[in-house]
C-alpha cells in the first residue's frame, strides 16, 4: 500500500468527526405538523365540543317547568241537590328554584369543564411530542450509524482496490489484498444491517403519522445551545400535565362544595288553578315544596369531599414527578453533551494514532493484521461518535418538549 491509503483513512475520520449541524426549526416543524394529525390529538380537540355542551348543561341545570293537569266528574248522591254530576278540572305549573350558591358553583364548574378540555388538548400534544421524539430519535440514530458504516465500507473498498492494483503491479503480496477485501466485505455487511435498521425506523414513524410527507433522511437538530438550555428555568406551572391536574383538583373541590350545598334541597314553587262543582267553586293555589335531605345526600357530600382530597394529592404527585423528570432530563442532556464531546476527542485522537500506525506499516515495522486491528478500533470510535450524537439530539429534543420551550402551540 502507499500514502493514498492513509489519505483516505484520514479523510474518513475528519468528515465524520465534525458532523454538520442542522436547524432545530426543521425538526420541530416536522414534529408539529405530524402530531396535529394524530388521532389522540384530534380526539382531544373534538372533546372541546363535548365540554362546551356539558358546560351549557351545567349552567342550565335540571331545572325545568312542570305542567300538571287533571279532570274528572264528581257525583253527589243527594236528592235535594239541583245537580248530582259536576265536571271538575285543575291546571298547575311548578319549577324547582336553584339556590344562589349552587348557581355560582355550577357557573364555575361550567368554566372549568371547558378549561379542562383545553388543557387536555395541550396534554395530548405534549404526549404525542414525546412519542414523536422517541421514533425520530431511533430514526436519527440509525441514519447516523448508516452514514458511518457506509462511509467506512466505501473507503475500505477503495483501499482494497488500491491494494489489488499494487499486487497486480507486483509490488505487494496477494494475501494482503485478500485481507483488505475481507475487511471491506465485513464493513459492507455492517452497512447493510444499519441501512435495514434505518428503513425500519423510518417505517415506524410513517406508520404512526401516515398523513405527513417525511424526507428521505431525518433532519438534524442544532445542539449548539444544548449546554445553555440545561440552565433555563422551567416552572412547573408551564407543564400541561400539571396544569391539567390542578384543574381537575379544582373541579373536584367545587363538586364537593356543590354536594355540601345540595344537602339543603332546592325548593319547588308551584301555582295551581282549580274549577270544582261545575264552576260553582274556583281556586288559585300557590305551593312550595322543600325535600328533606337524607342520608344519601350526606354520604354523597362526604364521598366528593374525599375525592377532592385525592385529586389534590394527585396534583402534588404530578408536580413532584414533573420536577423529577425535568431534572433527569437536564442531567441526561448534560451527560450527553459531555459524552459527545469526549467521543469527538477520542475520534480525533484515533485518527492521529491511525496515521502513526499507517506510517509504521509503510516502513515495515508493523504487519497488515496489526494495521487492520487498529483500523477496526478506529471504525468503532466512529460508530461511538454517531451513537452519542444521536443520544445528544434526542436528549435535547426531549428536554425542549418536557419544558414546553421552543415549541409553537
Amino acid at each position: 500500500m502507499n500514502s493514498a491509503i492513509l489519505t483516505i483513512f484520514l479523510a474518513c475520520a475528519l468528515s465524520f468527526a465534525a458532523p454538520a449541524y442542522g436547524q432545530s426549526a426543521l425538526v420541530t416543524d416536522l414534529m408539529e405538523r405530524s402530531i396535529r394529525s394524530s388521532p389522540s390529538v384530534l380526539a382531544a380537540k373534538a372533546d372541546t365540543d363535548r365540554a362546551s355542551y356539558a358546560a351549557d348543561q351545567l349552567k342550565s341545570g335540571p331545572y325545568e317547568f312542570e305542567i300538571t293537569a287533571s279532570g274528572g266528574q264528581r257525583r253527589i248522591d243527594d236528592p235535594l241537590a239541583s245537580e248530582t254530576r259536576y265536571t271538575e278540572w285543575s291546571v298547575g305549573i311548578s319549577r324547582a328554584v336553584r339556590l344562589p350558591e349552587k348557581r355560582r358553583i355550577d357557573r364555575d364548574l361550567a368554566l372549568l369543564e371547558q378549561d379542562i378540555a383545553s388543557s387536555k388538548v395541550k396534554q395530548a400534544l405534549a404526549t404525542e411530542r414525546h412519542r414523536f421524539a422517541a421514533l425520530w430519535g431511533s430514526w436519527r440514530r440509525a441514519h447516523l450509524l448508516t452514514l458511518s458504516s457506509t462511509q467506512q465500507a466505501d473507503e475500505a473498498r477503495r483501499i482494497a482496490n488500491l491494494a489489488q492494483v499494487t499486487v497486480d503491479k507486483g509490488a505487494d503480496r496477494q494475501i494482503n489484498a485478500d485481507q483488505l477485501a475481507t475487511d471491506a466485505e465485513i464493513l459492507r455487511l455492517q452497512a447493510a444491517a444499519d441501512q435495514a435498521s434505518e428503513a425500519l425506523a423510518r417505517s415506524a414513524l410513517l406508520a404512526r403519522y401516515p398523513d405527513i410527507s417525511f424526507p428521505e433522511r431525518p433532519p438534524s437538530l442544532d445542539v449548539a445551545d444544548a449546554k445553555r438550555f440545561t440552565l433555563v428555568d422551567n416552572p412547573v406551572a408551564n407543564n400541561s400535565t400539571y396544569r391539567n391536574s390542578q384543574l381537575v383538583a379544582e373541579q373536584a373541590r367545587l363538586e364537593a362544595r356543590r354536594a355540601r350545598s345540595d344537602r339543603v334541597a332546592d325548593p319547588t314553587l308551584g301555582l295551581e288553578f282549580g274549577n270544582e262543582f261545575g264552576g260553582s267553586e274556583t281556586s288559585l293555589m300557590a305551593r312550595i315544596t322543600i325535600p328533606i335531605g337524607g342520608a344519601s345526600r350526606k354520604a354523597n357530600a362526604r364521598e366528593l369531599s374525599s375525592r377532592a382530597a385525592v385529586a389534590q394529592l394527585n396534583s402534588a404527585a404530578v408536580e413532584r414527578e414533573f420536577i423529577q423528570s425535568l431534572e433527569v432530563a437536564r442531567v441526561s442532556l448534560r451527560s450527553s453533551v459531555l459524552m459527545h464531546e469526549q467521543a469527538l476527542q477520542t475520534s480525533a485522537s484515533s485518527a492521529r494514532i491511525l496515521e502513526t500506525i499507517q506510517k509504521g506499516y509503510e516502513l515495515g515495522e508493523l504487519t497488515l493484521p496489526e494495521l487492520l486491528t487498529y483500523r477496526r478500533s478506529f471504525v468503532s470510535t466512529q460508530r461511538t461518535v454517531a451513537e452519542h450524537r444521536a443520544i445528544l439530539e434526542t436528549s435535547f429534543l426531549a428536554l425542549m418538549i418536557l419544558s414546553d420551550n421552543l415549541l409553537v402551540e
